[in-house]
């Protein structure tokens, strides 16, 4: 499972042989449970996640509902951003919808190993710089996109995501209740059979 990592550095820099054993040496893949709250509302979280196999739900807690804002699985980063505004504090909870195998580690680690392996501060810049963008974009999508088109999106650029999560969290993250979502899938089937 380590290669996993190794194979997704190697997409931001080439990687040398030494710079593989550093991460080889160097990384620990922790098994989360399936059902575990990683971190509450109100936490201030100090670890950062990297999923090598699994899935994980955040989501909000508004008038006691559980209101369901992503999905992070296989080869995603959970990069806890909190705000000054709230002292560091999480809004929101991080649950594990599998078992999940992870890389963590909490920022005082991640500043030290790349104290001590500098050649790894640009893949780490070229990461955060791709979280903020894809949660950039997640943003635009739910304010700029109907339901079903968020719907849509998702069957198109997250396929997997619509048999390993219970409808009622897929319904949440698309803004809308479980009773409309099964009416947004009828009517997608049916322009679907129509166009055949």
């Amino acid at each position: 499972m380590i290669e996993k990592i190794i194979e997704y550095f190697g997409k931001f820099k080439l990687l040398s042989e030494a710079e593989k054993n550093v991460i080889r040496n160097g990384t620990e893949i922790s098994l989360l449970k399936k059902g575990e709250i990683l971190f509450k509302e109100g936490a201030i979280p100090k670890d950062n996640y990297f999923l090598i196999k699994g899935c994980i739900r955040q989501y909000y807690l508004k008038d006691g509902e559980e209101k369901t804002s992503n999905f992070f699985t296989e080869e995603e980063w959970i990069l806890p951003f909190t705000s000054v505004e709230n002292n560091g504090r999480s809004k929101y909870y991080i649950e594990c919808l599998e078992e999940t195998h992870a890389i963590i580690a909490n920022d005082d680690e991640g500043n030290d190993f790349l104290d001590e392996f500098p050649e790894f501060r640009k893949i780490s810049q070229s990461i955060l710089e791709k979280e903020i963008v894809r949660q950039q974009n997640e943003l635009a999508k739910y304010i700029n996109q109907s339901p079903e088109q968020r719907y849509i999106d998702l069957q198109k650029n997250r396929p997997d995501l619509i048999n390993r999560v219970p409808q009622y969290q897929i319904a949440s993250y698309i803004g809308v209740k479980p009773e409309s979502l099964s009416r947004i899938r009828k009517r997608i089937a049916t322009d679907l059979r129509s166009k055949k």
